[in-house]
């Protein structure tokens, strides 16, 4: 029989996915995962959320609060000092977690957001982002999907944008950032950005996999591509059939399948909406030869005719 977790071992865990949360360096796909592996994770999680809000009139008579060493954090997890122990990467830093707002999108759909700082931030499709506009602080978290970024001037630092574990400085300007599983790509259209190892200017496309950065030149493709989205378009200029159907995959709910091989590697290119197939499919057809069918599934098959 397995030993059940020791509670103030829990409720370090649980402080640590906190401040990770915070800062950016978890995803809430590895979060949840965790959380939902174990009903008393969840229960410790929540602890250290409440703990928090109730010490917040402590952090505004005292701020900021002293951030102890790892010893003293252990000790006080430990001890059930503070509510239990939550101390676990300062009280600043877990207390302001909760303050964040958030806004989504689901699967096909488009929304504008205007931050407290006067930046505007364009969701594209199934894409959900957090962030935080309080005195000095102008954070904002991409968790999944894309952005267009109307970054504002304003009086104090520049805009920290957060995705995957990256870090971007961003200075007045216009960007397009794109976070998938495995990579971050931010496009600088007007401006620059810092990404603590170097900057970005504009018409650069920063890249990151994994832990490495690559900065390049953007080809024209790509800013097109970033600018259409915004108006509900897709624009390809001599791309793969296969990235074709992933792009248009990202706007549908019923998926285009490439169900011949031989089919993958047609090259093609145009103007498309991106909520609607009907263009792209009537295209295949006239120009290649390539027809549609519906599965059972709700899926759109292409396959030779």
């Amino acid at each position: 029989m397995a030993t059940p977790p020791n509670p103030n071992e829990l409720m370090e865990e649980a402080a640590r996915w906190l401040a990770a949360l915070d800062a950016g360096s978890a995803t809430r796909e590895d979060f949840e995962a965790w959380r939902a592996a174990d009903s008393r994770r969840a229960v410790a999680f929540a602890q250290v959320v409440d703990a928090f809000e109730q010490i917040e009139p402590l952090r505004a008579l005292h701020d900021p609060l002293p951030r102890p060493s790892r010893l003293n954090r252990r000790n006080m997890l430990r001890g059930g000092m503070l509510a239990g122990g939550i101390v676990l990467a300062g009280g600043t830093v877990a207390m302001q977690a909760a303050a964040r707002d958030y806004a989504e999108t689901a699967v096909g759909q488009r929304r504008t957001v205007v931050l407290a700082d006067g930046t505007r931030v364009s969701l594209n499709t199934d894409t959900r982002i957090s962030w935080r506009i309080k005195g000095t602080t102008r954070s904002l978290w991409l968790e999944r999907g894309e952005i267009g970024l109307d970054v504002r001037a304003v009086a104090g630092p520049a805009l920290r944008l957060s995705a995957n574990g990256m870090r971007f400085d961003l200075e007045p300007g216009i960007f397009n950032a794109r976070r998938e599983p495995e990579t971050v790509a931010l496009l600088v259209l007007k401006g620059t950005a810092d990404t603590g190892r170097r900057q970005v200017g504009e018409g650069a496309l920063a890249q990151v996999i994994g832990g490495d950065l690559a900065v390049r030149p953007a080809e024209a493709a790509a800013i097109d591509r970033a600018r259409s989205w915004r108006n509900g378009q897709l624009v390809f200029e001599g791309e793969s059939l296969d990235f074709v159907v992933s792009e248009f995959n990202r706007y549908l709910d019923d998926k285009l399948v490439v169900a011949d091989p031989r089919l993958s590697r047609i090259r093609l290119g145009g103007r498309f909406t991106n909520t609607d197939p009907a263009e792209l499919l009537t295209a295949l057809e006239a120009s290649f030869g390539i027809h549609a069918r519906r599965a059972e599934s709700g899926a759109i098959m292409l396959s030779a005719g």
